[in-house]
């Protein structure tokens, strides 16, 4: 049996993994304590931190202040994000390990070659987003090394003591500070390609049982008896696919619904954040880079979840169309009666929503752009 998700989003899992947000292959207690003082000590401590400085600090300039806040909602946002991966770890893992049955094994190459390039677009898509993230986080730490000497922090937050008095106690500050933001990076991160790259799984089954029911009739039928025969079984077998696909999409949403909803709610925030900090660092500098990157980056997750569940929506429409396609004006009453149920069932659209409330389609995200992208608009009429 080919190793299908393994294929497609071994690096993320073996990410996630290592950062205790993936049940690990042998569980025990360690593991789970581990995964627990990370998130502690990374998302917990760190926000408080942020907001003490926030709450006991007044002599933050707008800028700096909106970009702490913007810090501090997208920390928040990914702490809310990855916290069912703690919770209910293994039925996650089931739910991400579901197209690894047998049922969903090819049985002819047009089928090997959907599932092929759909494990390569995962495995693109992850190997792209890992090193997208090595880049962020290096081009991140510049700031931190050209402030060493003067014992900058590169997150601006509460602490107990003062770090600059002496490097013993700013170099494990700054190395505490720069392991939580490679936390935050890829924990928060690493799950998006799964989350989509499943959503396009799900896709290419669906373009799998379209080829299967475009192509019920085989070529080699010797009575018209054994064909309808044969053509019944095989539309058995693509009823059942077509069954495991529904079954997989509605526990698909249960399990990623809540990772998703936040996503959604704090990159929305995130974007007028941003685009307020544009509209106040007018210069070329290096807040207002800060700024126009965080409005690509929460655009680009935004536009990254809803274009893989456009392409199950726009495929699952596709069904009837396929049916039609085929040679069901050759078959009998009993098989169009069956193709016709199928037909009748694929015009409920398969759009997958999160938390019942955000529709992940290509619409949802141009709705959400209009919406932040017009703050630019009235932020600069009201100056």
């Amino acid at each position: 049996m080919t190793k299908i998700i393994q294929d497609s989003f071994k690096i993320n899992i073996d990410v996630l993994r290592f950062f205790g947000l993936y049940p690990p292959i042998n569980n025990s207690v360690l593991a789970k304590v581990k995964s627990l003082l990370f998130y502690f000590l990374s998302y917990v401590l760190v926000s408080i931190l942020i907001f003490i400085r926030i709450l006991s600090n007044n002599d933050y300039d707008n800028i700096q202040m909106n970009l702490t806040i913007i810090f501090l909602w997208e920390t928040v946002g990914f702490a809310f994000k990855v916290l069912p991966l703690l919770l209910d770890g293994r039925r996650i893992m089931k739910c991400v390990n579901y197209f690894e049955q047998p049922q969903f094994e090819p049985t002819d190459l047009e089928e090997k070659r959907i599932i092929d390039e759909c494990v390569y677009e995962c495995r693109r898509n992850s190997t792209a987003f890992f090193y997208g993230i090595m880049a962020s986080v290096v081009v991140w730490s510049f700031p931190a090394f050209r402030h060493f000497n003067t014992r900058r922090l590169p997150i601006n937050c509460w602490l107990p003591y003062d770090p600059g008095t002496n490097l013993f106690s700013y170099c494990p500050t700054l190395i505490y500070l720069f392991a939580v933001v490679v936390y935050y990076a890829f924990s928060g991160t690493m799950i998006d390609p799964i989350i989509a790259g499943l959503a396009y799984h799900a896709t290419c089954q669906i373009k799998i049982l379209k080829y299967n029911l475009e192509n019920l009739e085989s070529n080699n039928y010797q009575t018209h008896v054994v064909a309808f025969e044969d053509v019944f079984k095989k539309l058995g077998r693509c009823i059942k696919h077509h069954i495991h696909i529904l079954n997989f999409v509605a526990e698909y949403e249960k399990c990623f619904s809540w990772p998703v909803f936040c996503q959604f709610a704090f990159n929305t925030i995130g974007l007028c954040f941003s685009c307020i900090g544009f509209i106040l660092a007018k210069t070329t500098s290096y807040e207002n880079i800060i700024n126009i990157f965080c409005l690509v980056v929460f655009s680009f997750q935004l536009f990254f979840y809803c274009y893989y569940g456009t392409l199950l929506y726009e495929e699952n429409n596709g069904l009837g169309a396929a049916i039609c396609m085929g040679s069901w004006y050759k078959y009998d009453v009993r098989i169009r009666k069956i193709l016709i149920y199928i037909m009748e069932r694929s015009k409920r659209p398969m759009i997958i929503t999160s938390a019942k409330v955000i529709n992940l389609t290509l619409a949802t995200f141009v709705s959400v752009l209009k919406t932040s992208y017009s703050l630019i608009a009235v932020f600069n009429n009201y100056e």
